[in-house]
């Protein structure tokens, strides 16, 4: 079936072709990755990072029955994908740490995710300026309030969370989709292209479970307009891959994936999603009049209907406070992302090549209203949707101050320009804590990082939805804590948890009786107990 890619009819200038440094598709790509390249080497830490560090810890120390990552206690753990099992594969062989894979790891999924990108957008369009388009727009096209979350890949995010196991597949999400749409209009492709991209799309769901839920919706999207054309070959191809993906999840050995489908105590963590949304995903409104253009030459366009399902199950979220729905918004936002990218790009290099031939404005819009039909307020559109692109990049950019000495970030400098909150250094504990060993801390910082280094704590900083004792582990860490336990309890807290570091801040003194092992950069006490 014919595609809009394979219909479209660029300028020469579009189609000309470039070498590799003329590219400049290329060029932006390689600035990306050199930029994020840095970024790693800078090590911004982000909330998340340590959780994922000690899942690589726990499958390098006991690859086969590693246990839960955030406490010492012998059950399944979500966070143990195929990312994570590479990454321990590769530490256990050179004896890099965990936090060393993860930050050279970062690049390489903002590669992935640019040859994702570029391959998507070009089934929409032969226009070598739209994947840069729709760059911008996946970087600046968010609201005036930044998030730092998983799968929201702004260019406030990306330097916190382009290590993270989401932004990986995020990559491999963009990659499936344009996979899908060559596949659905090949001819007749060989049953192990079937098969292979069944295993893709399941490495996809374990590697990061709600992005596969936009992976999912993205693919019934893409195959919409085709399927009236499938073949009885293609339909029983499309069998093959469900069956392989479905035997793929079932075998996986370190989590039962159907068992997260039970699982409901992830929705109070979540409920921020649904904040103010205006501020947080507001410019998405700029995309609208690009989805009445797609959906007035076709009614089953793709990214119409990626954009209309991604909506749906955020709407049913809030209808229904499950709340987890709400990490369906990114897909929401590269749906509206790419199709201002794909309207924009024709509008934008005719506008700009007319205003290189001299012409005066008013034979300019006579050209322009004369091209597929544009109205007057087209080329407006145009001009107001860049505006507003270049306005997000300006307002998501702050980040990059990462890239400078850190002693520049001075509280005024963060606040200015909106730079992420520069976290504690506790690189100090990494040569007296060793991996495996309880370190009690209910501070903020320290429960979600002292697992960075191998260590475990006694209840998880993060909802844990295969720990049957989160919640009695969590109310005999305030009794540890709190100064009203006698000293008996407390003891009989700490061996059944079997405790061996006590990590106090602030003024916390449970240990004010003993002398500390280390004093931390900030005046934190680590305490030995045996």
């Amino acid at each position: 079936m014919a595609t809009e890619a394979s219909t479209a009819r660029p300028d020469a200038a579009e189609i000309r072709p470039a070498g590799r440094w003329r590219d400049p598709v290329a060029l932006v790509g390689f600035a990306v990755i050199a930029v994020a390249a840095a970024l790693a080497a800078r090590r911004p830490w982000a909330g998340d990072f340590g959780m994922h560090a000690a899942t690589v810890w726990r499958l390098r120390e006991h690859l086969t029955d590693p246990g839960d990552p955030l406490v010492d206690a012998d059950v399944d753990g979500p966070y143990f994908s195929p990312y994570t099992v590479l990454l321990a594969l590769i530490s256990r062989a050179t004896g890099a740490s965990p936090i060393t894979l993860l930050w050279i790891a970062a690049p390489v999924n903002v590669a992935i995710l640019l040859l994702g990108l570029r391959a998507w957008v070009r089934t929409f369009t032969a226009s070598r300026l739209a994947p840069i388009l729709a760059l911008a727009c996946l970087f600046g096209l968010w609201g005036t309030t930044t998030r730092a979350w998983s799968g929201y890949l702004s260019l406030w995010s990306l330097p916190l969370v382009m290590s993270y196991p989401s932004t990986l597949a995020f990559g491999l999400m963009l990659l499936a989709f344009a996979w899908a749409s060559l596949l659905l209009d090949a001819d007749r492709p060989e049953w192990w292209r079937y098969a292979t991209f069944g295993l893709f799309v399941a490495t996809i769901a374990l590697i990061h479970q709600f992005t596969f839920v936009a992976t999912a919706l993205g693919l019934i999207a893409t195959a919409l307009p085709r399927l009236r054309h499938l073949t009885t070959r293609a339909w029983l191809g499309l069998g093959l891959s469900a069956a392989v993906m479905m035997a793929a999840l079932l075998a996986w050995p370190y989590y039962s994936f159907f068992a997260l489908l039970r699982v409901n105590n992830l929705d109070a963590i979540h409920r921020p999603l649904y904040d103010s949304p205006l501020s947080y995903y507001g410019f998405a409104l700029a995309a609208l009049p690009a989805m009445w253009l797609r959906i007035r030459r076709n009614r089953l366009d793709p990214l119409v209907w990626f954009f209309v399902l991604s909506s749906a199950v955020v709407a049913y979220g809030a209808a229904s406070h499950h709340w987890a729905m709400g990490r369906v918004w990114p897909a929401v936002m590269l749906a509206a992302q790419v199709a201002l990218a794909v309207e924009l790009a024709p509008i934008l290099q005719r506008l700009w090549s007319t205003a290189r031939r001299g012409k005066d404005r008013s034979t300019a819009r006579q050209q322009a209203n004369s091209v597929d039909g544009w109205r007057g307020w087209v080329p407006v559109w145009a001009v107001a949707s860049t505006a507003v692109i270049v306005t997000g990049l300006i307002l998501h950019a702050g980040n990059l101050l990462f890239l400078g000495p850190r002693s520049t970030l001075t509280p005024q400098v963060r606040k200015a320009a909106n730079v992420y909150t520069v976290w504690p250094d506790y690189s100090w504990l990494g040569s007296r804590v060793k991996p495996g060993e309880v370190v009690l801390t209910n501070d903020y910082f320290g429960q979600r990082t002292v697992i960075a280094y191998g260590a475990y704590t006694v209840a998880p900083a993060w909802p844990d939805p295969f720990l049957h004792d989160e919640a009695q582990r969590r109310a005999d860490l305030s009794a540890m804590v709190a100064a009203s336990t006698d000293a008996v309890t407390r003891r009989e807290l700490f061996q059944k948890y079997h405790v061996t570091w006590v990590l106090e801040t602030g003024r916390s003194t449970i240990l004010a009786d003993q002398h500390p092992v280390a004093v931390g950069p900030r005046g934190e006490r680590l305490y030995h107990v045996g």
